[in-house]
């Protein structure tokens, strides 16, 4: 292996499905991982079976279930290599990735994050669809480049920039200097990880699709028809945090993307309630009003819900400009 040293760290709960195409992938990278490291976050599965059949080219460490943050800051913490390469066990890298990513980070030293674009795979399909966040590929349009690089702290707190861990790279210096992520169980750990790298570097985003980001029915963010209240936890918590943790300057603008993330939740909660579920769309909103407790918006919507449709045309209509003026934060699936 010639270059930095890459540490590859899997994070696996019940992965024996996917676990194989994860680790083969890494190991027909064109730049060899120094290590590969996987976190076996408590399986109930064959997910050690799958593994230890690789033998010493993957280092498997099993732990009890802490949950998809934790399991990456164990693998961090035993890790040697220069960088950091994340790979979900659901997920594929093509076999460029390392090399192409380094290559990158070699002509922006400065940055804190190296993520790359991929494409979804839904069973065996490919879904051309990029994983960089709508303003990414607009503002690479606009300069005439598949590359960026800066300090986007705002754009991210608006929308969290990629889809999955999978497509970053990051130094080991600078892992160490942010800490672990977080690990609760509900919190988007990896989009406050990048938030937190963005408050201390610059990063780059570069337009090459090398993930194949898995899209199946077992992810934690369960139910497809049901995700968007599970991302909106994770959002609005995530927002919370960062209130404390923001610069001063940064504060006033964070509260207005949350104010603007609770109306959007709050109508397209009514939609679903309209079109699917209403008992779990009132239970959702009554949580959101919680979060939001003087927000007209979100006792109009709960009111709605509760309200022939007919009757609610006058209601929702002083609630949707909420809707047209919040940008779109279901843009980025987990």
């Amino acid at each position: 292996m010639s270059g930095p040293s890459v540490s590859v760290v899997i994070p696996a709960y019940n992965a024996e499905l996917y676990i194989d195409a994860a680790l083969e992938s890494v190991l027909g990278q064109t730049h060899q991982p120094m290590e590969v490291i996987v976190i076996d976050d408590g399986s109930t599965d064959a997910t050690a079976d799958r593994v230890r059949a690789y033998g010493s080219r993957v280092h498997y460490i099993r732990q009890q279930n802490g949950g998809v943050g934790a399991a990456r800051n164990r693998g961090v913490d035993v890790s040697a290599g220069e960088y950091i390469a994340f790979l979900d066990a659901d997920d594929i890298w093509r076999p460029q990735k390392l090399e192409v990513q380094l290559a990158v980070a070699a002509r922006h030293p400065a940055s804190g994050l190296i993520a790359c674009d991929g494409e979804r795979l839904i069973g065996t399909r490919i879904e051309v669809r990029s994983l960089l966040s709508q303003w990414i590929a607009e503002r690479m349009r606009a300069n005439g480049t598949d590359e960026l690089s800066g300090r986007f702290y705002r754009e991210a707190l608006e929308n969290n920039p990629i889809t999955s861990p999978s497509q970053m790279l990051v130094p080991r210096q600078v892992a160490r200097e942010i800490g672990p992520m977080i690990s609760g169980r509900n919190d988007a750990e990896d989009w406050d990880y990048t938030l937190r790298i963005l408050l201390r570097h610059p990063v780059t985003l570069h337009g090459d699709r090398l993930v194949l980001y898995r899209v199946h029915a077992e992810s934690r963010s369960g139910k497809e028809s049901e995700r968007q209240f599970v991302w909106a936890t994770w959002d609005l918590r995530l927002l919370e945090r960062h209130e404390a943790l923001c610069p001063p300057e940064d504060r006033e603008f964070l509260r207005q993307v949350r104010r603007k993330a609770v109306r959007h939740y709050a109508y397209a909660t009514y939609i679903h309630a309209r079109r699917h579920d209403p008992r779990v769309a009132r239970t959702f909103l009554w949580w959101l009003l919680r979060q939001a407790p003087t927000d007209p918006h979100v006792v109009a919507t709960l009111v709605a819900t509760l309200m022939p449709q007919a009757a609610t045309a006058g209601i929702m209509a002083a609630t949707r400009w909420a809707r047209s003026r919040a940008r779109s934060r279901s843009e980025t699936p987990r």
